[in-house]
């Protein structure tokens, strides 16, 4: 079964207010670390083992470093979940 955007997109937010323990995180496409207070280096950590449990896919790191914003990781979650 191929994950919606959509899908994605509430499943991530879920994983981001977890980890940064924010319920009023609202993720868009255009969203980057800059735009969420307190998501540092050691938090990104935390949400992409969140990310790879919870959707069962592996980003390596440089996989990782080659994301801009969140829509990048959502692109990437379904390509690879598919």
């Amino acid at each position: 079964m191929m994950l919606s955007s959509d899908s994605v997109y509430e499943r991530l937010n879920r994983i981001f207010r977890d980890v940064l323990d924010d319920d009023a995180i609202v993720l868009r496409a255009e969203t980057t670390a800059a735009d969420v207070e307190g998501w540092d280096s050691m938090v990104n950590v935390q949400l992409m083992l969140g990310v790879e449990q919870e959707f069962g896919v592996h980003l390596s790191a440089g996989q990782m470093q080659a994301l801009h914003n969140v829509g990048d990781l959502v692109t990437a979650i379904v390509s690879r979940a598919a």
